[in-house]
């Protein structure tokens, strides 16, 4: 009788275990993750109908240093395109409109549009150039105007490439055949019927105890907010906010038919013209298992939200830091549940005085590669291909990124004779990618815009150090006309800086509005290189 019951106890206590086992795993993950500051949000895990984990890391407010919670408020960004074109498929449904419909039926004037249709925009077929400048994108007359007036990327149907704009014109179609706004129509046939309470629009003016803050940098010492975009920008793209909970009852409605029928939801989710990519959804296969979802990304937020059909699987992953962390919770995640090796980042201190050394701009022969490095964290921005992310230390020299493929890119940093850091080596499975020479500690800001003497294409009216402090960067007696002026360094856009709503300079910001013709002064205060301040003087 003792032993039997030692046997019960070791078949049910191993059984625990392992169900135990794989939670605790996927804390130790993300809390890996969160304790080097490169993640911060909230994280739900369900496996055929029930929560299997759901935990939240991390502050929603630097300032008040208030802990992200499982109803913390995120913005969505781009998750938002899978509610648009739920939308478009129910009117379908309705009969008021049809996916083979024109463009030009609801926009007469736009060129070609008898040549493009819904299911084109739907799916990124259209050719259609890809915009999120959010001064073109205020509202619709603006966003029309521009967009008709940019040649098509290819022939529509012959390619596919992901773009915005496409989204944009859904959410005004929606507008013209709904009965009324898009905004009330995802109301209407989704966020209501779902109870998700906690999901919305017009993040900006939100006014809710859980609503995050976004951030482009954040760590123990400092922070630096995303640019807070209104609701117009990037309306039925990426507009949207929402919950772990409440995106968890959107999948639950979808998978149990709640809101599209099965034959429906089957071809939204199935991959246009093996595409990878369907009615608002990505379709792509992960360690051999088919992975349905829609991310998004934006200044201050990250969200994935995904489902592993095969396993009744679904991970969602909200985020209020824009950090390269984040795409490593996720993978890891999907892979941790696959029973897939996955990467656990190590915890190496790089000193202040380390940062300071290997910081600046280095030039390979077709491209310029800036290293900016603060607080512990040291990242990248690569001019050519616009890509960029915050290293993993392997040493004090040695840092690398991960890629969409799990490929690990070194970043090694060698010292001249001097003991000095002289050049960047980049290497990928061992082979080496390119060499860039360090030919500055610092960045070579300028002023760019409609407003400056030489426009939007430069090249910038340089900023030098002021004589009495190099941190002080300035440009006297400048002229300029009213227009628009943001801060790039070194003539192109790989580092920007505009303003937020509090003109505060910030990543992809807004642009500076020069209302009066007139000499000016420019001045750019890089004393704090995360929160750098600004002047544009009108002299007299």
């Amino acid at each position: 009788m003792k032993n039997l019951l030692l046997l019960m106890v070791a078949i049910f206590g191993c059984k625990n275990l392992y169900s135990q086992s794989r939670e605790e795993k996927i804390d130790k993950l993300i809390s890996s993750y969160e304790h080097l500051g490169r993640f911060n949000g909230s994280v739900l895990v369900a496996e055929k109908g029930k929560i299997l984990f759901e935990k939240s890391y991390g502050i929603k407010n630097f300032q008040t240093k208030e802990k992200n919670t499982n109803q913390t408020i995120y913005r969505i960004y781009s998750t938002t395109k899978s509610f648009t074109a739920t939308v478009v498929l129910l009117l379908e449904k309705q009969g008021k409109l049809s996916l083979q419909d024109k463009l030009s039926k609801y926009f007469p004037k736009f060129p070609k549009g008898d040549s493009i249709t819904i299911e084109q925009l739907l799916t990124h077929t259209s050719g259609i150039q890809n915009n999120t400048n959010s001064e073109q994108t205020k509202d619709e007359e603006t966003f029309l105007n521009y967009i008709a007036g940019q040649p098509l990327d290819f022939s529509p149907g012959s390619k596919w490439s992901y773009s915005n704009s496409n989204y944009y014109l859904l959410g005004y179609i929606i507008n013209k055949t709904a009965g009324m706004s898009y905004q009330q129509a995802v109301k209407k046939y989704i966020l209501n019927p779902l109870s998700m309470t906690s999901t919305g629009f017009g993040f900006k003016d939100l006014k809710d105890k859980n609503k995050a803050t976004g951030y482009d940098f954040l760590s123990k010492n400092n922070s630096r907010e995303g640019v807070n975009y209104d609701y117009d920008h990037p309306h039925a793209a990426g507009a949207m906010y929402s919950t772990v909970e409440d995106l968890y009852k959107y999948e639950e409605g979808l998978k149990n038919f709640k809101i599209l029928d099965k034959e429906t939801l089957e071809k939204a989710q199935s991959p246009f013209h093996n595409y990878g990519y369907g009615y608002g959804w990505t379709v792509e296969s992960i360690q051999g298992k088919t992975v349905i979802g829609h991310g998004g990304a934006g200044p201050g937020f990250l969200s994935f939200f995904s489902r592993i059909p095969q396993d009744d699987i679904s991970v969602i992953i909200l985020s209020n830091i824009f950090d390269g962390g984040v795409p490593e919770v996720y993978k890891g995640t999907i892979s941790l549940l696959n029973n897939h090796p996955y990467h656990l980042p190590k915890n190496v201190k790089i000193s202040p005085e380390q940062q300071n050394r290997i910081k600046g701009l280095y030039q390979s022969a077709d491209r310029n590669i800036y290293i900016s490095a603060n607080d512990g964290l040291t990242s990248y921005f690569d001019s050519k291909d616009s890509s960029g992310d915050t290293f993993f230390p392997e040493n004090e020299k040695k840092f690398y990124v991960i890629n969409y493929e799990n490929d690990k890119i070194y970043f090694e940093f060698e010292a001249g004779k001097n003991g000095e850091i002289s050049s960047l080596k980049i290497t990928k499975n061992g082979k080496l990618m390119r060499e860039a020479k360090k030919i500055s500690s610092s960045f070579l800001w300028g002023a760019v815009g409609a407003s400056t003497p030489n426009g939007w294409n430069g090249p910038d009216v340089k900023l030098a150090p002021s004589s009495k402090n190099k941190n002080i960067l300035e440009a006297r007696n400048v002229i300029l006309k009213p227009g628009d002026l943001k801060f790039r360094a070194n003539n192109e856009w790989a580092m920007e800086l505009g303003i937020n709503e509090a003109n505060h300079l910030v990543k992809y910001g807004n642009n500076i509005k020069i209302t009066e013709p007139g000499t000016y002064d420019i001045i750019l205060d890089m004393t704090n290189e995360i929160n750098p301040a600004y002047q544009v003087i009108k002299k007299p």
